[in-house]
């Protein structure tokens, strides 16, 4: 697919656990400033929801029925594993590709465990809760580790969707294929982007996946954590216009 200016390239984002179209629109809106002065082709934002299978592949065969033939595709964190899924059964539809946040590997067989027991356990001596303390520092770069706006749209999107979402997304992640093989085959254009404090999924291992894929683009993202697309919405957006046009 070559990008047109007057035909609205469709952009499928898949978002990370316990996320939802919120997740996006920052970097949608960023690329809607951009398209009203010309700077980008406008695009055509798809953001299924990922919140009622617990199986990786199962999100994927939903996706399709849900996206155009043709189309670019944004995953982050889980939702890269989804876009894997994807990739395996219809590549061909896949015009282009950017992975956010996100890896390659399956789960080790401790990771998986203990995934798996989370789901188990989730609400059970304490009630849910989508995100705490712990959780924030590993995921957010220390610029917005405090800022109130982010961690307030963070956890009303985890306590939005809830513990059944929760309890079925750990077990689709715990569950996923390894897909390193994967992207060796990869034949669209390709960017990675990792924030540069990401301690959920590391920079190293996200240049390793890039330097897998033939031809893929990779960048760090400076102040930015596991959240790009909240914490730096601008590069994303500056990036994915550089990966369609």
């Amino acid at each position: 697919m070559t990008a047109n200016p007057h035909t609205a390239i469709p952009v499928v984002f898949l978002s990370g656990m316990l996320a939802d179209q919120r997740m996006w629109q920052p970097v949608i809106a960023q690329m809607e400033a951009r398209a009203r002065i010309g700077a980008v082709p406008a695009i055509t934002p798809i953001i299924p929801a990922l919140d009622t299978k617990d199986d990786v592949q199962a999100m994927a065969r939903d996706v399709l029925e849900q996206v155009p033939d043709r189309f670019a595709l944004v995953g982050m964190s889980m939702g890269g594993y989804v876009a894997f899924e994807i990739l395996r059964m219809a590549r061909e539809r896949v015009s282009h590709l950017m992975l956010v946040n996100t890896r390659a590997t399956g789960d080790d067989r401790a990771m998986r465990r203990r995934r798996l027991l989370l789901a188990r356990l989730s609400g059970v001596h304490l009630p849910f809760q989508g995100v705490n303390d712990a959780m924030l520092d590993d995921m957010l770069h220390p610029d917005h580790r405090h800022d109130p706006e982010l961690i307030s749209l963070l956890s009303d999107m985890a306590e939005d969707l809830g513990e059944d979402v929760f309890k079925r997304q750990i077990t689709a992640v715990a569950n996923r294929p390894d897909s390193m093989a994967l992207l060796s085959e990869l034949d669209m254009p390709c960017t990675v982007i990792v924030g540069e404090a990401d301690r959920v999924i590391s920079p190293a291992s996200h240049h390793d996946m890039a330097g897998r894929i033939p031809g893929a683009r990779m960048i760090k993202v400076a102040g930015a954590g596991h959240y790009v697309p909240l914490e730096q919405p601008g590069i994303l957006a500056d990036a994915l216009r550089d990966l369609v046009i």
